[in-house]
């Protein structure tokens, strides 16, 4: 039990490691603060000229989707140093990407095909699916849409109009009508997406498009919604709460949306507390929500498995804002559990034809034991978050870490043994005691295969190069590189393998994997998803030690669109906007 709290607690300690440097800064003196930003400065000025080669090197890539895909999101990254180029560099991009629609309209006008509504065109393993010429141009056209959704984002996350204006756009380049109704229909999907983005953006704008949204029906989308509106400003955020609970009255929710609706309740109610003690405008009012607890509360009574457990996440709120109704909710399941307890409490014996209930022995305590050890560990647990504060005695520090030492050395699983090792390296290294993070650093180091070959090998290496980059950066170098060394090979023989059973090039074509349409838009969620948290700190530690080393490690990859990938999550990591860690990332 221990164990399983230790590690989460390591992870949390590591992500918070990895993102406070840049709250150090604010305690250090007024010389180390100018220095730190003339470094900083000066690290982006040096990431600015390496994004200018990198776009220079998209150019060269075969397939004119990875071209346009990689150069929008370069085009965003310029976009936090310079909206002038950066906007220039999109425009190119959107130009690129209408010609290509063009190009694949003129394919479809001039081959008659008629376009169905139901009919399926990817292949499947060993290039089962339809290879004919109708459904070859069809997965075409359908990739080309995924990197119109990823262009789309990279937009968004600047200029929201500009980006719903190529969005809505970029379709009516169609001249055959059929094509465009097939994509519209698929776009409702997309645009739950695009508005939330918005809205972190310009809450007026996702305002007016949720409305429009909200039109069409009420789904989870719209309360994910009300939350990023409210956040980026309250008013309008109370504006589509009252439109969201008009939604619910009308009467058309039905038994299916019924936990839709509980959600919606909880977070009106959670929010209009905590918005009374900031003294801020809540999203429902006091009226909304007595609403939403009647809506709620019919539904928990309409339920069959109807229950005091089952609705205790509502019982609350509903007891506050509609009272009588939290009564018949309890009634109602004190009824159904005593009929449970009639039936179970006692042993049904048959004697002579005829059923009797005899009571069930009394079921005996089970002694836990090992309540001390328990008490240790939750001292322990509190301990180990407050490491780096400073009213922990150095004495208590070093038993604390040495504790935590022993408890990772029993850990049966290498990974997590790595995790945490490079986890408690980063802690120590950020006390100030660089010679015991070093010693725990080869701890971690020594537990790697010596040739890494599968997906969690190559993982483990990563960790460990992510505790040096914490502790002594320019050991994260040579295992670094020897890694790319090695997973160059497994990368040529994925791509091989790839091109084996991949007959209807929806991975790879003309010899190139399909980064930027393959599986949606994979250069964005590639850029963000490896670029969060512990990762982006770990390329930022090596970056901010040796930007030139670190630009070195991205030219070692062989291939040309695994070397522009490696380059713009580095790129990301120094140039992206810089968020605050949230729960969910």
């Amino acid at each position: 039990m221990y164990r399983k709290l230790f590690l989460p607690v390591l992870l949390i300690l590591f992500v918070q490691i990895s993102f406070s440097q840049t709250i150090e800064i604010k305690t250090e003196t007024k010389t180390e603060t100018k220095d730190e930003i003339k470094l900083s400065a000066e690290l982006k000025k040096q990431a600015v000229e390496f994004l200018r080669e990198s776009a220079g090197e998209v150019g060269n890539l075969r397939t004119l989707e990875n071209r346009i895909s990689f150069a929008s999101e370069m085009a965003g990254l310029m976009w936090f140093h310079d909206e002038k180029e950066a906007r220039a560099m999109m425009n190119a991009v959107v130009g690129d990407f209408k010609q290509l629609l063009v190009q694949y309209d003129s394919q479809i006008n001039a081959s008659g095909i008629e376009l169905g509504g139901d009919e399926h065109y990817y292949g499947g393993f060993l290039g089962g699916g339809d290879q004919s010429d109708k459904a070859r141009l069809m997965r075409k056209l359908a990739k080309a849409m995924s990197v119109r959704q990823q262009m789309t984002l990279s937009i968004a996350e600047h200029d929201p109009q500009y980006a719903l204006d190529f969005y809505t756009g970029s379709l009516l380049t169609f001249s055959n009508p059929q094509v465009r109704k097939r994509f519209e229909e698929q776009d409702k999907y997309f645009e739950a997406r695009l508005v939330n983005e918005i809205a972190a953006k310009d809450a007026g704008k996702a305002l007016e498009l949720g409305r429009k949204s909200l039109a069409k029906g009420l789904n989870y989308n719209h309360i994910e919604l009300l939350k990023k509106i409210y956040e980026k400003d309250a008013d309008k955020g109370a504006v589509f709460a009252e439109e969201i609970v008009g939604k619910l009255k009308d009467g058309k929710v039905g038994a299916d949306d019924f936990y839709m609706l509980g959600a919606t309740f909880k977070l009106g109610a959670d929010n209009y507390d905590k918005a009374k003690k900031d003294n801020k405008k809540p999203m429902f009012t006091e009226q909304h929500l007595r609403d939403l607890a009647e809506l709620t509360a019919q539904g928990v009574l309409k339920r069959a498995d109807s229950s005091e457990g089952r609705a205790s996440e509502y019982l609350g709120s509903i007891e506050k804002y509609a009272p009588s109704r939290a009564v018949q909710i309890r009634a109602k399941a004190a009824a159904k559990t005593q009929r449970g307890t009639d039936e179970t409490d006692g042993i049904r014996v048959v004697s002579n034809g005829i059923a009797t209930s005899v009571p069930a022995p009394p079921m005996r305590a089970v002694p836990t034991g090992g309540q001390n050890e328990k008490n240790e560990q939750e001292e322990m647990m509190k301990s180990l978050q407050t490491l780096g504060k400073k009213e922990l005695p150095k004495e208590q520090r070093e038993k604390v870490i040495a504790r935590a030492r022993k408890i990772i050395a029993a850990t049966p699983n290498r990974q997590q043994k790595i995790l945490a090792l490079s986890a408690l390296a980063a802690q120590v290294s950020k006390l100030g005691d660089k010679e015991l993070a070093d010693e725990i650093m080869k701890d971690a180091q020594s537990l790697l295969v010596s040739a890494p070959k599968n997906y969690q090998d190559f993982m483990e290496v990563w960790m460990v190069a992510s505790g040096f980059a914490q502790t002594d950066a320019e050991k994260a170098f040579p295992v670094l590189d020897d890694t790319i060394f090695r997973l160059n090979d497994t990368i040529s023989a994925f791509v091989k393998v790839g091109e084996f059973i991949d007959l209807s090039g929806e991975m790879i074509e003309d010899g190139e994997v399909q980064v930027g349409g393959f599986g949606g838009s994979m250069v964005r969620e590639l850029t963000r998803g490896l670029g969060a948290a512990a990762a982006d700190a770990t390329i930022l530690g090596l970056a901010k030690s040796d930007f030139t080393k670190t630009k070195a490690l991205t030219n070692k990859f062989e291939r040309q669109e695994v070397r522009i990938l490696a380059k713009m999550l580095v790129l990301r990591a120094i140039l992206g906007d810089k968020k605050k860690p949230t729960e969910e990332n």
